[in-house]
This record gives structure tokens, sequence and C-alpha cells, in this order.
């Protein structure tokens, strides 16, 4: 018979970026202090669970937020595109009517490649390992190139203009079961996958599996967050707000192992199960508060973003607490 294990208490926290501290230009990274911490005893953890999100997807395709934006040639010459959307035609345009770049490009609409051609009476370098289009533009393995005139080159990759795949939403909240490829232990609280296309609204849907985040904090009473794409950029919203509200649910801490163990997975445990009832929110209106937070040099966290460093010197802590 299956044990039913109910959280011991819940709150939600609706977050509006409008209402928050910007940490930088971008109101894609910001910090809320709460107002009421939620709190845990050493019997105790508290999980997190994004329960609804509503993003505008109004970030460009190509930008210098995404990263993808110039075309380095002859070593020190810029190409750089306009941060804007792009299809097909637009991207040709801007390129070809560009009076100072030494290479006409076509497009090959069958696979989905470029083709540069040098109409000048002189060679010309194409430094694609310095570029930042490279990627972009199918050359994303691709050597610097050295084309003679009226010489060609045509990308060994296709055209990507599905540049931004998925939304991140990430916190210093130190989750203990969730990892990445990129860095080890992750503090992603959500990946939302991008199912439309520009200046719709993306929304938390059915088709998103929901991550559940146990914390190795004990309180939380300020936050921040980040939101980035797939490669860890900060997204660019070009100053459209957004919301998400997330969950917080305390359970007891001492539960049969198997159980734990499949919280740990995000799986559902083979003997037990865990049962969230309709929440009872304790919601608290947020004051928001500049970060005072910093990562402590002596924790090994180096060449790390603030949202990790904090992260991961929490674990830490809490593993040598538990010494």
């Amino acid at each position: 018979m299956n044990t039913v294990i109910k959280p011991i208490r819940t709150t939600i926290l609706h977050i509006r970026s409008k209402d928050a501290k910007l940490i930088g230009n971008l109101n894609s990274n910001f910090s809320v202090d709460l107002v009421s911490s939620i709190d845990s005893n050493e019997n105790e953890e508290i999980h997190a669970q994004l329960i609804s999100a509503e993003i505008p997807y109004s970030c460009y395709n190509i930008s210098s937020a995404v990263n993808n934006n110039t075309i380095i040639y002859d070593t020190n010459q810029t190409f750089t595109f306009p941060s804007q959307n792009y299809d097909v035609k637009e991207l040709l345009r801007i390129i070809n009517e560009n009076a100072t770049f030494p290479f006409e490009v076509a497009h090959n609409k069958y696979t989905n490649k470029l083709t540069f051609t040098n109409n000048t009476p002189d060679s010309h370098t194409i430094n694609w390992t310095s570029s930042l289009a490279n990627k972009l533009l199918g050359y994303g393995l691709a050597d610097d190139e050295t084309i003679a005139s009226s010489g060609t080159t045509s990308s060994p990759g296709m055209l990507d203009l599905a540049t931004i795949h998925s939304i991140f939403i990430k916190s210093d909240l130190a989750a203990g079961n969730v990892i990445s490829t990129r860095a080890g232990n992750s503090t992603t609280l959500q990946k939302i996958s991008i199912d439309i296309n520009s200046y719709g609204i993306v929304y938390l849907n059915q088709q998103d599996y929901r991550t559940i985040s146990i914390l190795q904090k004990p309180s939380i009473s300020h936050i921040t967050f980040s939101l980035t794409d797939q490669n860890n950029n900060l997204l660019d919203f070009n100053q459209i707000n957004y919301e998400f509200s997330i969950q917080f649910l305390v359970y007891p801490k001492n539960r049969p192992n198997n159980e734990r163990r499949a919280i740990m997975n995000n799986e559902r445990p083979r003997q037990q199960m865990i049962v969230q009832p309709q929440p009872k929110p304790e919601v608290e209106s947020n004051e928001v508060a500049e970060i005072v937070e910093t990562a402590d040099d002596t924790h090994p966290v180096e060449n790390k973003t603030h949202i990790e460093k904090v992260a991961e010197k929490t674990i830490l802590d809490h593993i040598i607490d538990n010494l």
C-alpha cells in the first residue's frame, strides 16, 4: 500500500519582473527580498517548483545579447549585424547591401547552406575562429579561410536562425538534485521550451517537464534570478516585462530511502508516492532590495556567474556543517 507524503507547509511566490531590483541593464537578471522568510528546521527540507510562467518572446534571434552578430575578416575588420529578428531574405539583404563587406552571400534553400563569393580584385580572409556569427551561418567548426578574387566558400553546416531554443530560469536557491552537462551542479529551476514565433507569449505548458528542486538552504529570504538561453546568455527582452510563480513546499526530511531517492531523481517512488494537495498559499507581498551576498573567495568557484558562486557556496557550507 502506498504511503501518502504531504507537505507540512506550502508557500506560493508570485514574481513580476517590473517589481524587481535589476542587476545590470537587462530585466532578465534581478533579485527579490521576501517580507517573510520561508523556513525549515533541521528535520525538514524545502522543495521548489515553477508552477506558471508568462514570458513574451521579445528577444531577437541575432543580437549582441545572444553573442552571434559579428563576422571578423582580414584579421581586424568587423561586419556587425544590427540587433533585430531575421529571416533568410533579411539576412541576405543586410549582408549584400553593405558596401564595405568584400563578399556577396547566396542561400541554397534545398540545403539551407550559404555561399560566400569574393567579388573584389584582392584576396580576403574570413576569420571564423574569432567571429561570433560562425555557428549562426553554418561555420561553427570551420577554420579561418582565405578566399581569392572571384573565389567562393560554402558553409559546412546549415544556417541556424532558430538561435534561442529554450528559456532557463535560474536562481541562487542551491538545489542539490539538479545537474547539467555545462557545469555539474545546476542552478536551473526550470527549462521552458519555446514553441511559438517571435512576439508571442511563451507559457509553461503541459509539455514542459516540471523540475522539483530540493534546496540546501534551511531559510529563504533573498533570491536572485536570471533568465538565459541554452548557451547561458542573459536574455534581452527589450524592456518587455514578464511573470512567473514558484511553489515552495516544506517536507519532513526523515522518509523511507527509496521515496527520498525518487524525489532526488525526479521519479515516482515504487512503494511510496508524494501527493501534493491543493496548495494553501501563504502569499506575501515582495519588497525588492539590492543583492548583498557575495561569493566566499575561499571556495573553489572561479570563473562562475554570481548565481553559480552563491549556489555552490551554499552547498559546500551545507556539506561541511553535516560532516
